[in-house]
């Protein structure tokens, strides 16, 4: 793996005209930065991808032994929203085999690679997909304009296309599938925007609608036509939905949602110290707990609460040091605690991977870099590109 400086084009916008929706949805690109690429060999990236594959597999393992064991609260979830989350993960994981139609559409793992042989698991998110566009088509778009005699790993357009394909095929009331985003926030809404035209290649009627627009008439979800819903696609935070009144309508009002709520426990922090838990030494594994005094020394630890995604508060400290601190929302709903290893790093520059799982299987990648060690929701995101 290797960082290499380029000159960035004068606008990277324009090459996306030529899809239909490649106006409305480049907000979603907002991050997006080409004055660097990530070069990699084609073995490495066979690399990531298998173990991305088996990661993948491994966090499923994971929320089944949360769930047979009710290990809720330890997570944070309790209430009502644990009872619904376990309803809802029956109807995905029954008969000890999954329900594809009662999955997900895609998942993003976060990883650690130092640009040699070490791949550790850092993050996982399946409850939102903020990044798809910029992953899929903008990144496609600069090695088409840019590096047309290299590959790149990344066929998350037509999967995405065939994941939605799946999930409506033979399902009543999936052929029309409202999105949704708290609004106004016009990263997301771009996002909403190539969202809905891959369903769209997929054959499935699409309406996009604010977040807070949608009603209720004591029965079922409406939209803001008064039409029912009945099926939908958010990106928004499962954590800030939980309210216990949302949740009784959700169990009574006939419509799914994508992601699932199943999948707010296989975004949730706290799953990083289960997975150490039943994969101790695993080389592709920090290790991690949900209480510091039994993770041991580490030249590197970062502390982090339980929700928030992408955007949630940490502490790092390194060799003793604090280096970045988000304060007192670290440990405003459980935190976990996970040994932090070095990454790429070169100069000030660090570096981090998404692996992204469409289905059951990794099938793109991006890379995000920043001059903080939190490497956040915020940085930018740069293209990347292998040969042979």
């Amino acid at each position: 793996m290797r960082r290499t400086t380029m000159k960035p084009r004068a606008d990277w916008r324009p090459g996306l005209r030529k899809y239909p929706y490649g106006v409305r949805a480049m907000s979603a690109g907002a991050g997006w930065r080409e004055d660097a690429c990530y070069e990699f060999t084609a073995s490495q990236i066979d690399l990531i991808e298998s173990v991305a594959d088996e990661l993948h597999t491994m966090i499923g393992t994971a929320v089944r032994h949360v769930v047979d064991n009710k290990l809720f609260g330890a997570l944070g979830i309790r209430g009502e929203a644990a009872r619904v989350l376990e309803a809802s993960w029956t109807d995905y994981w029954s008969g000890g085999r999954p329900n594809e139609r009662a999955g997900g559409l895609a998942g993003r793992l976060t990883l650690s690679y130092d640009g040699r042989d070490s791949v550790k698991l850092l993050a996982c998110n399946y409850d939102t997909t903020e990044g798809l566009f910029a992953a899929s088509l903008v990144q496609r778009n600069w090695r088409e304009a840019m590096a047309a005699d290299a590959n790149q790993f990344n066929g998350l357009h037509e999967a995405l296309v065939e994941r939605w394909e799946e999930l409506a095929a033979g399902q009543p009331g999936r052929g029309l599938i409202h999105l949704t985003c708290a609004t106004p926030d016009p990263v997301r809404e771009g996002e909403l925007v190539y969202l809905a035209a891959t369903a769209a290649e997929a054959g499935i009627e699409t309406r996009l609608l604010p977040l807070q627009t949608i009603g209720w008439d004591g029965r079922r979800f409406l939209d803001d036509e008064g039409r029912a819903i009945s099926w939908l696609a958010k990106l928004y935070p499962w954590d800030g939905l939980t309210e216990d009144a949302f949740l009784h309508r959700l169990r009574s009002g006939g419509m799914s949602v994508l992601s699932p709520l199943w999948c707010w426990l296989w975004s949730n922090h706290g799953l990083l110290a289960v997975l150490s838990h039943l994969y101790p030494r695993h080389p592709n594994l920090c290790r991690a707990a949900l209480d510091s005094a039994t993770l041991g020394p580490c030249d590197m630890v970062t502390g982090r609460a339980l929700y928030g995604l992408d955007a949630a508060p940490q502490r790092i400290v390194e060799q003793g040091a604090v280096v970045a601190d988000d304060g007192e929302g670290v440990d405003s709903h459980g935190t976990v605690w996970l040994e932090t290893p070095p990454g790429f790093r070169e100069e000030d520059t660090r570096a981090v991977l998404h692996a992204w799982i469409v289905g059951d299987k990794c099938l793109g990648m991006s890379v995000r870099e920043s001059q903080d060690p939190r490497v956040g929701v915020d940085s930018a995101v740069v293209p990347h590109l292998f040969r042979g």
